[in-house]
């Protein structure tokens, strides 16, 4: 176990959200491979459990083996090739018993590599709490990356221009992320200063991509936002919504009866919120500023 975190601290990930691991294959106290993940080296990103079982020699040997790893094995659903996924390799090599220093904090890994590998007969064996807690610690760096949604929106890009009176307002965006959203995550968008919270629902394509409709009621510059809400941002939005809910039951009810001023003076189902800035209780994940385009008379 020490050993497999000695390898670990001799990573050199080129970016936070990869995680400093070390792995170690023995059987008894013969060495068969050891590895670690991400030298700094461009283009080096292996796994350290792949790199381990390169060095192993004679992979007959393997079903008698024990592997030590800093990190939960990766499973199927985070990787592009998912035969290539460590706990798959674990099952392909048929090793029998699996030590492992902390649970991975990527939300589609934790608990599930574990997992995978009890429900194949694997025996699994967590580091002691001494040693999780040191690797825990050179991964401060990942595990707080891996806490937030660690969105990248990928289109509309910044500074594009957005013909939506041609799609009735609305426009997707698309966006890939660490994590996947969950119930606190939500699209905000601002023109000028005010904001409007939009009430659509995240869409998973595929992987890590994922989509959710942005609806513009008005033409110029606008920045859109994937946020993550506090208890208070949770409020807010709720609060709006509510608001939202009792425009289009006034709206309904006075059916028929209203002027077209009278219209211009309710202002409409989805008032902005008067905000310079983004609110607070709202932590902006990954933003994109566009243009709405006005129909062309």
């Amino acid at each position: 176990m020490r050993k497999a975190i000695e390898w670990a601290n001799s990573c050199n990930p080129q970016k936070e959200s990869i995680p400093k691991v070390g792995a170690v294959i023995t059987i008894g106290d013969k060495l068969l491979g050891q590895g670690r993940r991400g030298t700094g080296i461009s283009g080096d990103d292996e796994h350290a459990e792949k790199v381990a079982l390169k060095e192993v020699p004679d992979k007959s040997e393997l079903p008698k083996a024990t592997l030590y790893t800093t990190l939960e094995p990766c499973t199927r659903t985070v990787r592009t090739k998912e035969l290539e996924c460590c706990t798959e390799l674990i099952l392909q090599h048929k090793i029998q018993r699996v030590f492992i220093g902390i649970l991975d904090p990527n939300q589609g890994v934790t608990g599930k590599g574990i997992l995978e590998l009890q429900s194949h007969g694997v025996e699994v064996i967590l580091f002691p709490h001494e040693l999780a807690q040191g690797i825990r610690a050179i991964n401060a760096n990942f595990i707080k990356a891996q806490q937030g949604l660690g969105a990248t929106i990928l289109n509309p890009k910044n500074g594009d221009t957005l013909k939506t009176y041609e799609t009735g307002g609305k426009h997707t965006i698309r966006f890939k992320c660490l994590n996947p959203p969950g119930n606190n995550n939500y699209l905000v968008s601002f023109r000028g200063a005010i904001c409007w919270p939009h009430n659509s629902t995240f869409r998973h394509i595929k992987e890590d991509i994922w989509e959710i409709d942005a609806h513009f009621g008005g033409t110029g510059d606008a920045t859109v936002h994937v946020v993550t809400a506090s208890d208070l941002g949770q409020v807010l939005i709720e609060y709006y919504r509510k608001v939202v809910d009792q425009n289009i039951a006034r709206e309904a009810k006075l059916k028929g009866k209203l002027t077209d001023e009278d219209k211009k003076l309710l202002g409409g189902h989805w008032v902005g919120i008067p905000m310079i800035g983004m609110p607070k209780g709202f932590r902006s994940e990954a933003s994109v500023t566009v243009t709405i385009a006005a129909k062309p008379k």
